[in-house]
């Protein structure tokens, strides 16, 4: 029997989130079931994935796993929706997770231009952090294997790009995850330039190196061409971050170090005008 054509798929998914949004499960499976009856071929896995990031989205976890019993796949879109649906009342929505993995899911899984769902989880928050939906389901990736040190996205693992948001929670628990240093190099660098003493004062308290350089294989031109780039005494002197500077210094900031530019935080803040920091550097 020939294999469905593009329109008639889409115009099946259209059919079953109708279904979905109207929480028609017995509805959903006589559609599943007779298209499989009027053609074995008609669903190919990784079909049907809006379908199934639908009902994600809505908690509708027994039509999930219909879907996923039917050769729906989890795909780099999935954690937005899981994400999107997430309230306290639902339970942060994290029971999508375990419909999932119950299913065959790899939580490792990475997709190229989205990382996995724990880095995308991290990545999704806005700075400062305090969301609650995205800690509580990082939370539960984690709890369920999610590897705390795997990150692919632009180079960063999820440490960084937690760093980077300055969200002190989303460090606290990958911390105590088993996040480390030496998996995500650039994280003081990124608390630095963020200004976040309480962040470099945890990563500190886990080893980490006040004079790292981090200039390595995973090191984007970005940063080897940018002269507030090299040590997190650099980072903090071109965020402006003044007390930032003070902590670092306190810590064993070298002053003397020289980026890959050729400048020193000092030459670095003069350029800048930060003149408070000049004064703590000379």
């Amino acid at each position: 029997m020939a294999d469905a054509t593009g329109d008639e798929k889409d115009g099946f998914e259209a059919q079953a989130i109708v279904a979905i949004e109207a929480n028609d499960l017995a509805s959903l499976r006589t559609m599943l079931a007779q298209r499989v009856a009027e053609n074995p071929e008609a669903l190919r896995p990784g079909d049907l994935g809006d379908a199934l990031n639908k009902t994600l989205e809505l908690s509708r976890y027994d039509m999930a796993d219909e879907l996923f019993k039917r050769g729906a796949t989890w795909n780099y879109g999935t954690i937005a929706d899981v994400l999107e649906g997430a309230r306290e009342d639902n339970g942060w929505n994290t029971k999508a997770i375990d419909v999932a993995l119950a299913n065959g899911w790899d939580i490792n899984e990475h997709y190229e231009h989205v990382g996995g769902a724990l880095v995308y989880t991290i990545s999704s928050t806005e700075s400062g952090g305090g969301d609650t939906a995205a800690i509580q389901v990082a939370a539960h990736l984690l709890s369920k294997g999610a590897d705390a040190n795997r990150g692919e996205q632009t180079g960063q693992n999820p440490l960084e790009l937690a760093c980077g948001a300055a969200d002190r929670d989303m460090v606290a628990l990958l911390l105590a995850h088993g996040a480390t240093m030496h998996q995500g190099p650039k994280a003081l660098l990124a608390a630095a330039d963020q200004g976040s003493i309480e962040i470099m004062r945890m990563l500190l308290e886990r080893d980490a190196d006040v004079n790292a350089h981090p200039y390595g294989e995973h090191t984007l031109p970005m940063y080897a061409n940018d002269e507030g780039w090299g040590s997190a005494l650099h980072c903090a002197v071109k965020g402006g971050h003044v007390e930032a500077v003070r902590f670092l210094l306190e810590k064993g900031a070298e002053r003397e170090y020289r980026n890959k530019v050729g400048v020193t935080a000092l030459e670095l803040a003069r350029k800048w005008g930060r003149d408070e920091i000049v004064r703590l550097l000379e």
